[in-house]
């Protein structure tokens, strides 16, 4: 048995959350909003970084003994949440402020132009965090969902390219080039435009069109087509078409063009953008730590297509209410299955390490 690394804490954690927050018989439909932006999407990050910033800085996020305090803080806030949501929520919102306080003191002053930006974005979500569950402020929920959002997009703009490089050129395909800036400037710029307006409840129509297609102009860049489904690339390609498409119908909702309900472009973004992004990253991850990069592997291909399925159910839900009490089952139960499905795969390694050849 290997050791129980930091990262799989993190992920387990995040699950379990997501599974209180939405799943059948578990899950309530008042709270999950809260619960999933500022509990999963944060400890998923919190994640992710501990892997991340070691990579990016060159040096291990010192001292350990802090790392494991927050995490434990965590897991204490989750446990509290299942009998108190709101003093639960306070707890994580500062556990998830302590993090980013222990990620920004480990990083040397020559490698914050490179962290920055995620730091930061990771900082002032916690902020809105601690306003959600303190100071009751309406509008938190709206601009974490923005700002978490907004971080996916500068970990998968990273993420998404290396790993669908390497997969390209793993199918036969030249080395990818870098996105021009003439397309991936105008794409960041318009995307955190349109994201801030849409968080404060302000008009976002032509930035987020224009955010779409500039984000389209980058995937085709990118050419995700060309890719063997190695590893979770295929739901990693997926969930960067959701983020486009959730710009789409943010742009046609404010614009008036089409009649779209805001729970359509919630959905689009968290199901469809973001989980399905964080779920596809976390097992990338988890896959290169447990040395099975490219083995193939029944399980995590149970969990994409859950997460999938629990996009389009959620989606289509929003986007035609008669087809409601048929769908948000559908959409709960995969939600279920989905992150049942991840727990196991990110438990996997530290319980069954891959065999070694003699």
């Amino acid at each position: 048995m290997t050791k129980l690394d930091p990262f799989r804490v993190a992920f387990v954690l995040a699950a379990l959350t997501a599974l209180r927050a939405i799943s059948p018989e578990i899950g309530d439909i008042a709270t999950h909003p809260n619960e999933l932006i500022f509990g999963f999407f944060g400890i998923q990050l919190f994640g992710f970084l501990t892997v991340a910033l070691p990579r990016w800085i060159g040096k291990p996020i010192t001292p350990a003994p802090v790392l494991w305090a927050v995490l434990a803080a965590h897991a204490v806030a989750f446990v509290w949440g299942c009998f108190d949501l709101e003093l639960g929520g306070i707890l994580r919102a500062l556990a998830t402020l302590s993090g980013v306080v222990l990620l920004l003191s480990t990083t040397p002053p020559g490698k914050t132009a490179e962290t920055l930006p995620i730091l930061g974005l990771a900082a002032l979500h916690g902020l809105i965090g601690v306003a959600a569950f303190l100071g009751g402020w309406p509008e938190a929920t709206m601009a974490g969902l923005a700002v978490i959002v907004l971080i996916c997009i500068e970990v998968s703009n990273r993420i998404g390219i290396a790993v669908l490089s390497v997969a390209r050129e793993r199918a036969g395909y030249p080395k990818l080039t870098p996105v021009p800036a003439l397309v991936a400037l105008p794409q960041r710029a318009f995307t955190i435009l349109a994201l801030a307006l849409w968080g404060l409840g302000w008009n976002a129509g032509w930035p987020a069109l224009a955010a779409f297609l500039f984000g389209v102009a980058w995937l085709v860049h990118i050419e995700p087509w060309r890719i063997k489904p190695y590893a979770g690339c295929v739901i990693l390609a997926v969930g960067l078409v959701w983020k486009r498409l959730a710009f789409l119908l943010l742009a046609l909702m404010d614009l008036g063009i089409a009649d779209i309900s805001p729970f359509a472009v919630i959905h689009a973004f968290a199901v469809g953008g973001l989980a399905t992004l964080a779920i596809a990253i976390a097992t990338s991850i988890v896959r290169k730590k447990d040395k099975r990069s490219l083995m193939p592997s029944l399980l995590a291909d149970v969990v994409y297509v859950a997460i999938a399925g629990a996009a389009v159910a959620r989606v289509g839900a929003a986007l035609d209410f008669e087809l409601y009490d048929t769908l948000i089952p559908l959409a709960r139960w995969s939600w279920a299955v989905a992150f049942l499905g991840y727990i196991l795969f990110t438990l996997r390694g530290a319980i069954w390490p891959p065999a070694t050849k003699v």
